[in-house]
């Protein structure tokens, strides 16, 4: 098993950059809530379901096309890293800032944070699984078009041999 380090620091700091609009969308809508709450939340939470999403596909075998899992676990990675992602960053932010959104204080807040991380989430795992189907359709074109032009060039040369003994025979007369 080989990890592309640079493909996976490209997808954090694009997950990275969708937090952060997250955040800002989020502190548009609650502006009496600090921005630093709300920044440290969704980078946690955000960073925490990239990771186990995108280096959880590593535990599966995957489909050589794709490079994404095949059957339950594609439906299953995304949803468990989502979860997995909630709690996880929920607990570090808590951990962050001293204080737990488990108790009943927090409760309120509890079911609107995970429908927002449950829409931001698919959001996120819909523009990944789309830029990585367009850039492997990107490549099946350039191969294809490296394919024909071999076949041009062998097709040429095919039409030239008969010639070019032609021309030698008649020379030779």
């Amino acid at each position: 098993m080989r990890i592309d380090w640079p493909h996976h620091l490209r997808h954090l700091l694009q997950a990275g950059a969708f937090c952060l609009a997250v955040s800002g969308v989020l502190y548009a809508f609650n502006p009496s809530q600090r921005y630093a709450v709300t920044i440290v939340y969704s980078l946690g939470i955000g960073l925490s379901t990239w990771a186990l999403i995108d280096f959880g596909r590593y535990l599966f075998p995957s489909v050589a096309d794709t490079g994404w899992p095949a059957g339950a676990p594609a439906l299953l990675l995304p949803l468990g890293g989502i979860v997995g992602g909630y709690l996880i960053g929920t607990l570090g932010a808590d951990w962050w800032f001293g204080w737990s959104s488990w108790d009943g204080s927090a409760q309120a807040h509890l079911s609107r944070s995970l429908l927002i991380t449950g829409l931001s989430g698919v959001c996120a795992i819909y523009y990944f699984y789309s830029r990585g189907k367009s850039i492997r359709l990107e490549r099946r074109m350039v191969e294809a078009r490296r394919q024909a032009t071999e076949a041009r060039l062998k097709l040429l040369e095919v039409q030239l041999e008969p010639h070019m003994l032609f021309n030698t025979l008649a020379c030779a007369c």
